[in-house]
């Protein structure tokens, strides 16, 4: 996700990511795909650039869908581009406004793209949008209806480099109730915003299908952003992500993140995302992996009733793995791979099952020995052996694992034993 621009959209697709940001960079001129950051075999976050503005989309899943609450208003200085634009956006989507003439434009529509992104395409001048070709546009409805013009102050105060170009209110007679915002342009650290009050009653409103990255470059920085937004009603969410006292949702991201998601060296990119994926507020030290330090190990243990046969067979075949994998009932492994050999690899996909948050489990086999020993590295370049020794009483397991710098080792520990607790129950009761 690097970049000029302090502020970047991202968009949140179910699956499609790739698919639609190589949609619009066939739509729109001097376009391309940049940066792709991968989790495991699967795609997370695509960037883009659309006539050199940049953009991200991520395969998040089905839990937020796009609606007009956030839309890009983009202006074209040609009506055969305004033409050609609109044609290729609404194919497979629906048109809002038709394409036609209106008070504020010789030609000008609302349209809801095939993904479910939403456009506003205007014949117009770009230096009437300082220059910018797409600007997010952020309709005020449902519960924010009429707190348009405390948004636009807010954000002009909290950036700097911030300007407001213009505020036009509802009047007597008009739609919209008076003295709401009609249309406000603005800029923040000299990119250009819209936003509307919605003169309509409308239920929908912002959600996380669409937000905006804040790049910063400190930790200072992450952390003023990150209070200020929060403030006052904010909420915080989890991966960098927020949502401000409006509702609009935000991501305060430190340069060091994308960096290190895209290593080349995977011990360093995998202990990036585990550590991500563990915070609210991202803080920079723990991102970074420090191959030399020290990692004290964990060791946790159970004896299972079951032959040695048996418990083996269950721990190893993937099948049985994802019926046991989880710590609590509200985790679940909807995959498991497991190739059981020296130097064989495994991933166990490790899932929410309100489908909120997954990440893969995986590494690389040292040492096989049937009914005896699994020794394995973890992605991340940790160490962990599993024995199993037959006793008077069942097949006694003992797990030790280096330590992680990010959680205690209390919580750790519990978090194994957890899964190794589960493992028994399943077990014994097969």
């Amino acid at each position: 996700m690097a970049t000029t621009n302090k502020i970047t959209p991202f968009l949140w697709f179910n699956g499609q990511a790739e698919e639609a940001a190589n949609f619009y960079a066939a739509v729109f001129k001097n376009s391309k795909i940049g940066n792709v950051i991968g989790h495991g075999d699967a795609v997370m976050v695509v960037d883009f650039t659309l006539d050199g503005q940049p953009f991200s989309a991520l395969n998040g899943g089905p839990q937020f869908t796009f609606n007009p609450s956030v839309s890009f208003f983009v202006t074209c200085e040609t009506e055969a581009e305004t033409d050609v634009v609109w044609q290729k956006l609404v194919d497979g989507g629906m048109a809002m406004m038709p394409l036609e003439r209106y008070d504020w434009s010789d030609k000008y529509g609302f349209l809801q793209d095939r993904y479910g992104v939403c456009w506003q395409i205007s014949l117009g001048k770009l230096d009437e949008v300082g220059g910018q070709k797409f600007v997010p546009s952020l309709l005020f409805t449902g519960p924010q209806k009429g707190r348009g013009e405390e948004a636009v102050r807010f954000y002009t105060n909290l950036f700097g480099h911030s300007d407001i170009t213009g505020i036009l209110h509802y009047g007597a007679g008009e739609e919209g109730p008076v003295g709401t915002v009609k249309h406000a342009q603005f800029s923040l650290e000299g990119q250009t915003f819209m936003i509307m009050d919605n003169p309509t009653d409308q239920t929908f409103t912002f959600n996380e299908a669409a937000s905006f990255v804040v790049h910063c470059t400190t930790q200072g920085e992450v952390d003023f952003f990150w209070e200020k937004l929060t403030a006052n009603g904010g909420e915080e969410s989890q991966c960098g992500w927020l949502k401000d006292k409006f509702g609009v949702s935000w991501q305060i991201i430190p340069e060091a993140l994308p960096r290190l998601l895209a290593d080349p060296d995977p011990a360093i990119a995998q202990h990036a995302m585990m550590a991500m994926m563990q915070m609210r507020k991202i803080e920079i030290a723990k991102l970074n992996l420090n191959p030399n330090a020290e990692k004290p190990a964990i060791t946790i243990e159970a004896t299972v009733s079951a032959s040695m046969e048996k418990v083996w067979r269950l721990w190893t075949e993937a099948a049985h793995v994802q019926n046991w994998n989880n710590a609590s009932d509200d985790w679940h492994t909807p995959k498991a791979v497991n190739d059981l050999r020296q130097g064989g690899s495994f991933v166990y996909t490790m899932a929410a099952k309100d489908g909120s948050f997954s990440f893969d489990f995986g590494g690389i086999y040292d040492e096989v020995l049937e009914n005896q020993r699994i020794a394995y590295t973890i992605a991340d370049g940790r160490k962990v052996s599993v024995t199993f020794e037959p006793t008077g009483t069942g097949i006694h397991i003992v797990e030790t694992f280096e330590a992680e710098n990010i959680h205690s080792l209390d919580m750790q520990r519990a978090g194994w034993q957890a899964i190794l607790d589960n493992f028994k129950k399943y077990a014994e009761q097969q």
